[in-house]
């Protein structure tokens, strides 16, 4: 007899990959108490009176209930499951689910139905891909061509974050912590900011409530923009995560050493640079450490499912994940660092090595910022730097930034200007010999003394 081959389900619960037996016999939905020790466990289980029994009418192990956000593509919704011990399955979806949800199973295709309803409909003159090209010298037919292959990828360039589980950010503190500060104090107006941007990052499923030993305190720093100081946008929400930092050790993962990527970067025709949409929020944080991200308010505790700005190690893991996701094409045609540049000798190439790109990027779930990738050029700005076919050179704007520079009046304002200046030493012969007047005054303890020296070497 062939073994009847069960329909699963992979769904997301709480951002975290899960797959889900669809089992029109359950009356309810259940995880696994496994599944919840594992991934779950800074959710607050609560107490039943509920008794669940099997088919066969044998009494199960039950443990309680916990409310979970699940996510089945374009479908999402917070909803209750039953915690089970010696649980065959990592997740039951049953029939309270799939009555409330209306998601219909199509046992001949394979397939999960999601009908229109369920979904916020979109204008029925389908929207194209718009992205500036005016900087990108391309004839009319290379314009149509590179149009064409953005609204191949649309969902690349959604509006919203993606999510991919390639690399799970981990916070490890070893045997110390947990560490725990009081909320910083803030005003009626800065207090609804936070406010609005906790409501926002629940609604998107960033954030979650949660119990946790944990609790670090909300940090807003106001943006470079013309925004009234009573706008939500015209603030940066953030985490002061100093104290956990503090314990947490720094991941093993070598960054790109600049020189070197600047000197492997070919010199070609075509250019494009890729921005990640909120890049960071775009991986996930293991579960085991999501109580560890937890962020203490006047309205209660929050903890990032997402991992956020402020994290030791948030970088090297970034730049971990997108070495793995690309994999296949650094060193041939991409180079990383934060951003992605992918050169090519022809244009024709070009759209063969975006196409290669974009298919990684979309299948290893993540989304680009429309507004910041820059596409065939012949020229690039990056890093501070303008590459193009004849080589790398300065920036003029940075360049005059410094050179309008005051003289400082103090030593952190020399080593303020030395941090500016110290990107571009590789253009200035003798550099270090220059400096070394303005090196003097960093030294500890040295007392500040702008000297003729000082002066001729400014």
């Amino acid at each position: 007899m062939t073994p009847v081959e069960l329909p699963y389900v992979p769904i997301l619960l709480n951002e975290t990959f899960i797959t889900a037996l669809w089992d029109t016999g359950a009356e309810k939905s259940f995880i696994s108490e496994e599944v919840y020790r594992n991934y779950f466990s800074y959710r607050p289980r609560q107490k039943t009176k509920d008794r669940v029994v099997t088919a066969q009418g044998a009494p199960c192990s039950h443990l309680g209930r916990v409310e979970l956000q699940i996510r089945i593509r374009e479908f999402q919704k917070p909803w209750e499951f039953h915690i089970l011990d010696n649980m065959q399955y990592q997740c039951i979806l049953g029939i309270d689910f799939m009555k409330a949800s209306r998601l219909t199973l199509d046992f001949d295709q394979k397939s999960l139905i999601i009908h229109d309803h369920l979904i916020k409909q979109t204008p029925k003159e389908e929207k194209l891909v718009d992205i500036d090209l005016t900087e990108s010298k391309l004839n009319d037919e290379q314009q149509r061509q590179l149009k064409a292959l953005f609204n191949n990828f649309k969902g690349l360039f959604s509006d919203q974050p993606g999510l991919t589980h390639v690399v799970y950010h981990e916070i490890d503190t070893g045997d110390k912590g947990p560490v725990v500060s009081r909320p910083y104090k803030y005003d009626r107006v800065k207090q609804g900011i936070i406010d609005y941007h906790i409501d926002k990052m629940l609604r998107d499923g960033t954030i979650c409530p949660i119990n946790s030993p944990y609790a670090s305190p909300v940090v807003l720093t106001r943006k470079n923009n013309d925004l009234p100081p009573d706008s939500p946008e015209a603030y940066r929400f953030a985490i002061d995560y100093r104290k956990l930092n503090a314990i947490t050790k720094y991941p093993r993962y070598p960054l790109p050493v600049i020189d070197d990527l600047l000197t492997n970067i070919p010199h070609t025709n075509v250019m494009s640079t890729l921005d990640l949409r909120s890049g960071y929020f775009q991986l996930t944080i293991s579960p085991k450490d999501i109580e560890k991200t937890a962020f203490i308010t006047r309205n209660g505790t929050f903890a990032f499912l997402r991992m956020p700005f402020g994290l030791s190690g948030a970088a090297p893991n970034f730049q971990r994940a997108i070495d793995i996701i690309l994999q296949p094409v650094i060193g041939r045609f991409v180079s990383v660092y934060m951003h992605d540049v992918i050169t090519s000798p022809s244009f024709k190439d070009h759209l063969d090595h975006l196409t290669q790109v974009f298919t990684l990027l979309r299948d290893a779930g993540l989304t680009l910022n429309k507004e910041k990738c820059h596409f065939a050029r012949d020229k690039l700005k990056y890093l501070d730097l303008i590459i193009s076919k004849e080589g790398i050179e300065t920036d003029n704007k940075k360049i005059r930034a410094i050179t309008e520079m005051k003289p400082p009046k103090n030593n952190r304002e020399v080593s303020k200007f030395l941090g500016m200046t110290g990107w571009y030493q590789k253009f200035i012969p003798r550099y270090a010999d220059i400096c070394e007047p303005l090196y003097q005054l960093k030294k500890k303890g040295a007392k500040f003394n702008w000297s003729g020296e000082a002066q001729d070497s400014f």
